[in-house]
C-alpha cells in the first residue's frame, strides 16, 4: 500500500509517496496545476508496482484550488481523501512538535496524516450542489458588498442630512433611494419645493409619500445642522453608492433565482421516482415555521446531501454550532460559538431560528424554556438552533412534513 500526500497551492501542488513502513518510496517533488503537470503526476503513480487501489492520495480542502486535481484523480480511478487543514496543522504539531511549515514538510505530514487512519474525510458535492455552493457563496459575497455600501452611504447622510431619518425610518427603500438620487444632501434642497418632491415618487408604486412628509423634509433641510462643506464630493459619493446599491439589488436577485432554479433542474435530470421524492422533500422542507428558502439553500449548499450524515449530531458537529468548552479542576466554562465548521450554512440557521422564535410556536417555547432557566439570549438561540437543525436533518431524511408533535421528542444536542 502507498500513501500520497499532496500540498495544494495556486500554480504548482507539490506530493510525496509513503510506503508501509513509513519510509518514502519517492521523495517530496512539484508539479504544475497544468495538463503537463498532471500528467507528471499520473506518470509517477503509474509507475509504482501495485494496482490503483492500493494508492490511498490525501490532499488539503483548500478553497477550491484542489478541486481540478482532485476530480482528475478520481476519474482515472485513484481514491482521494480530502483533509480539513485543521486536521493537517494540529497532525503535524502533534508529530513534530513545533509549528513548523513548508510544502515539502506539509506533503509528507498528510501522506502519514492518512496512513495513520486517525482522519475526517471530507465531501465534495456532485456537479449541481456545486454549481449551487458557488452560487450561494458568490450571493453571500454580494449581500456582504450591498451591507458594507449601504453602511457607508449612511454614514455620509448622518453628517450631510442627519434629520432625514425623522422622517424616513429607511433610508434604503424605493422611495427614501430615489429621494437622496435627486437630494443627496439638506443643501441640495435650496430649490426644491413640495411638488418638486412630490414629482420624485409619481411612478414609485406603493409609495405613501403626501405634502406633509415633503413640508417637513423641507423644513429639516433649510434647519440642519449640516454646514454644507463638501457637498459636491458627498453628492458624487452618495449618487455612486446608489448606483452600486440598485446594481448589487439586481445582481442578488438574478442569482437567487438561479439557484431556486438549480432545483428544478436536479429535478430534470432525475427519474420520475427520485423526481417526485426530491419535490416532495423540498416542500416537506418547507413547512417548518421560519424556515425559507434561503436557509434551505444554504444547508444544502454548504453541507451537500443531509443524509450523509449519520446522525442530526454528527450534522450539528459539522457545522460548528456548539459552543467551546474550557475546563480547569471543577471549573467548567461553555464560552463563544466554535469557529470552525461550515460558517455561512450556521449562519444561516441562526438567523434561521430567530425567525422560528417569533413563527414557530413550538421553537418558540424552546427559546422561552432555556430562558426561564437563566440562560442568555444568545445562548438559548442557538439551542434553539440546534433543535432547528434536529427537526431539518429528520424532515431531510425521513421525508416527512413538518410535525408539531414531535418537536419536544428528541432533545437539542448540548
Amino acid at each position: 500500500m502507498y500513501y500520497v500526500g499532496i500540498d495544494i497551492a495556486k500554480k504548482s501542488h507539490v506530493a510525496c509517496i509513503m510506503r508501509e513502513d513509513n519510509s518514502l518510496e519517492v521523495n517530496p517533488f512539484s508539479f504544475a496545476s497544468s495538463i503537463e503537470g498532471f500528467s507528471k503526476l499520473t506518470a509517477i503513480l503509474s509507475s509504482l508496482a501495485c494496482a490503483k487501489d492500493d494508492v490511498l492520495i490525501g490532499m488539503e480542502a483548500t478553497g477550491m484550488l484542489f478541486d481540478n486535481l482532485y476530480r482528475h484523480l478520481k476519474s482515472i480511478g485513484y481514491r482521494v481523501v480530502l483533509l480539513n487543514p485543521y486536521q493537517t496543522a494540529k497532525f503535524r504539531e502533534m508529530d513534530t512538535m513545533k509549528r513548523v511549515k513548508n510544502d515539502n514538510i506539509d506533503a509528507k505530514m498528510i501522506a502519514a496524516l492518512i496512513k495513520s487512519g486517525r482522519f475526517s474525510e471530507g465531501y465534495v458535492n456532485e456537479d449541481e450542489l456545486q454549481s449551487l455552493r458557488s452560487l450561494y457563496r458568490h450571493f453571500n459575497s454580494l449581500q456582504d458588498q450591498l451591507k458594507s455600501i449601504k453602511r457607508q452611504t449612511q454614514s455620509i447622510i448622518t453628517v450631510t442630512f442627519p434629520e432625514l431619518e425623522e422622517v424616513i425610518g429607511d433610508l434604503f427603500s424605493v422611495s427614501a433611494l430615489a429621494l437622496l438620487q435627486k437630494y443627496p444632501t439638506a443643501k441640495h434642497y435650496h430649490k426644491a419645493s413640495v411638488d418638486r418632491i412630490l414629482k420624485t415618487f409619481r411612478n414609485i408604486k406603493g409609495n405613501n409619500f403626501n405634502e406633509d412628509k415633503a413640508s417637513k423634509i423641507l423644513k429639516l433641510a433649510k434647519e440642519s445642522i449640516y454646514s454644507g462643506v463638501g457637498k459636491d464630493g458627498y453628492e458624487i459619493t452618495i449618487r455612486s453608492n446608489i448606483t452600486l446599491i440598485y446594481s448589487l439589488q439586481k445582481q442578488i436577485e438574478t442569482i437567487e433565482s438561479a439557484m431556486l432554479s438549480l432545483f428544478e433542474k436536479k429535478e430534470q435530470k432525475a427519474t420520475n421516482e427520485e423526481q417526485e421524492s426530491m419535490s416532495e422533500l423540498i416542500d416537506n422542507l418547507r413547512t417548518i415555521p421560519g424556515v425559507s428558502d434561503k436557509t434551505i439553500l444554504a444547508l444544502l449548499a454548504e453541507c451537500g446531501n443531509l443524509d450523509r450524515f449519520h446522525s442530526a449530531k454528527a450534522l450539528v458537529g459539522y457545522l460548528g454550532l456548539y459552543p467551546t468548552l474550557e475546563q480547569s479542576g471543577d471549573s467548567t466554562k461553555h464560552k463563544h460559538l466554535a469557529k470552525r465548521g461550515a460558517r455561512l450554512a450556521k449562519k444561516a440557521i441562526y438567523l434561521a431560528s430567530i425567525a422560528a422564535v417569533r413563527h414557530n410556536d413550538e421553537l418558540r417555547q424552546v427559546y422561552i424554556n432555556y430562558r426561564s432557566k437563566g440562560r442568555a439570549k444568545k445562548e438559548a438561540l442557538i439551542i434553539t438552533a440546534r433543535k432547528l437543525l434536529q427537526i431539518i436533518y429528520a424532515i431531510y431524511v425521513h421525508n416527512t412534513p413538518y410535525d408539531p408533535k414531535r418537536v419536544f421528542v428528541a432533545q437539542p444536542t448540548k
